[in-house]
């Protein structure tokens, strides 16, 4: 018996899945056909659908088979009655089309839904009470503990001798840190890679590979050279070896970069030198504006890399007023190891930056994934 259960819930999922594609499409079509009538009446099998869940005694793979059918049906019925006798080519070929866009976005859900499980899960463990978090680990909270979070801050503020300001020294310092850092690379990595595209010197191809040949070389290997280097300047303590080495051109952003520079074509640059451009003013008011879907992809994927660096304040960071954040949570950790509730509102409270900022730069960063070349 035990064998049949894996197989029973492919079933099942298979069957959810169908029956909420049919229901969708055809969902759709009577609304684009404005047939109220035949969209309420769907909304009503859904409904009942829904009621039906909730109050049958039968056990979960039986109860969503049970949901699925009646829109199944519903679903096939309005195909064959509807879809099919419709005389209309065109409109055939819309509810065709709608079939295949419903059956997308569904896959396309599922996949984000099982993205944001971590994250959903994160948010409700830090209102839950520590009795139901391993208790009840999938449930809502109840009641909703919204005092953790305060809690949390509370902790930050009396964790260090000098005083955090319920914790906004630490972030202060992650922010100065990813700023300059950010600046750094943005700058360096472009002008590094304009030469690599589109200049020509000797040995610049030469140059190149061994640039490339640099992102072979492991962290642990330059780790103790450059703490060496650092030492003998005196950094040692402060903050400038984590955002400094971002100004010298990390190879894979350089080699990002170049690629979209060589996608812009050259007669932008044959008329800029016509109108007397220098290469400075070419590289500054030509191509950065041409290629600002990928600086925004660089942007993002380095300051989430330099926000939650953990690595580096651990090595050159010894003072407790300039710790970052992400030294910040290990030692919020080590001291509340047990109390997850309030661990997860303190990761929770970091991870909100990075989501904002990607909200807001989502837009450019997908630009600088796909696209290439000039905008129509």
């Amino acid at each position: 018996m035990e064998k049949l259960i894996f197989p029973a819930w492919i079933l099942t999922v298979a069957a959810v899945y169908a029956g909420a594609a049919l229901w969708l499409t055809v969902f759709v079509d009577s609304l684009r056909r404005r047939r109220i009538d035949l969209a309420g009446a769907l909304a009503l099998v859904l409904l009942a659908g829904v009621l039906m869940f909730r109050h049958l005694a039968v056990p979960y793979p039986g109860r969503v088979l049970l949901l699925a059918a009646p829109l199944m049906l519903a679903g096939i019925a309005y195909w064959a009655c509807v879809v099919r006798r419709e005389p209309d080519w065109q409109l055939r070929q819309r509810a065709r089309e709608d079939r295949r866009q419903v059956v997308i976005h569904l896959a396309l859900l599922t996949a984000a839904v099982g993205f944001m499980l971590p994250f959903m899960w994160l948010v409700m463990t830090s209102l839950k009470a520590e009795d139901q978090i391993f208790s009840r680990p999938a449930s809502l909270p109840n009641p909703v503990m919204w005092e953790n979070y305060p809690k949390a801050l509370e902790f930050l503020e009396d964790a260090l001798p000098v005083g955090t300001r319920y914790g906004f020294l630490f972030v202060r310092n992650t922010l100065w840190v990813s700023g300059l850092s950010l600046l750094g690379v943005l700058l360096s990595s472009s002008l590094v890679a304009y030469s690599f595209a589109r200049l020509r010197w000797p040995g610049r191809d030469a140059v190149f590979v061994i640039l490339l040949s640099t992102m072979m070389l492991p962290a642990a290997v330059t780790m103790i050279p450059t703490f060496l280097i650092f030492r003998y300047f005196g950094w040692v303590d402060t903050l400038r070896p984590l955002w400094f080495p971002s100004f010298f051109a990390p190879a894979f952003y350089v080699f990002l970069l170049r690629q979209f520079f060589l996608t812009i074509p050259v007669e932008l640059e044959d008329a800029a030198r016509i109108d007397g451009c220098s290469y400075l003013r070419i590289y500054w008011s030509i191509m950065l504006p041409q290629i600002k879907p990928a600086l925004a992809a660089v942007g993002i994927i380095h300051f989430l890399a330099v926000w939650n660096d953990f690595m580096g304040p651990l090595i050159y960071i010894s003072s407790p007023e300039k710790m970052t954040g992400s030294y910040a949570l290990q030692l919020f950790q080590s001291a509340h190891s047990g109390e997850w509730a309030m661990l997860m509102a303190a990761a929770t409270l970091w991870t909100i930056p990075i989501l904002v900022l990607f909200f807001i730069g989502q837009r450019y960063f997908i630009q600088g994934i796909t696209l290439t070349g000039l905008k129509a």
